[in-house]
């Protein structure tokens, strides 16, 4: 009885000793793991296009009235000097907008006016 008494809180001794020392070593596999992926990349801007009647346009945005369901819904875009234009952007032409999202703006990186608009 004593025997086993003593094998038991050997075993309950060296347990105690080994578990802080394990997850030490887990904790820095974890960690090295982590370092080795490097930094996060942000994600990538999220890109679409547009089709509608210019309602507003300046030199530095356009305003088009997208037909979304019954109602029509004006989305605004900004022009920049990597913007791409084909045609002539003019108050009641028809047109399609390519751009990409950056924070929270939408910016045009191509558009085309339809002709005989």
């Amino acid at each position: 009885m004593k025997v086993s008494k003593q094998v038991l809180l050997t075993v309950l001794a060296t347990g105690l000793l080994i578990a802080p020392a394990w997850s030490r070593s887990m904790s820095a596999a974890t960690t090295s793991n982590h370092a080795q992926q490097g930094p996060t990349q942000p994600a990538p801007a999220a890109t679409g296009s547009a089709t509608g009647k210019i309602v507003a346009v300046t030199d530095a945005s356009l305003s088009l009235a997208v037909q979304q369901g019954s109602d029509p819904q004006t989305q605004q875009f900004i022009i920049n000097s990597d913007t791409k234009i084909d045609g002539k952007l003019a108050v009641g032409a028809m047109a399609t907008v390519e751009f990409s999202t950056d924070g929270g703006n939408q910016i045009a990186t191509h558009i085309s006016v339809q002709s005989g608009s």
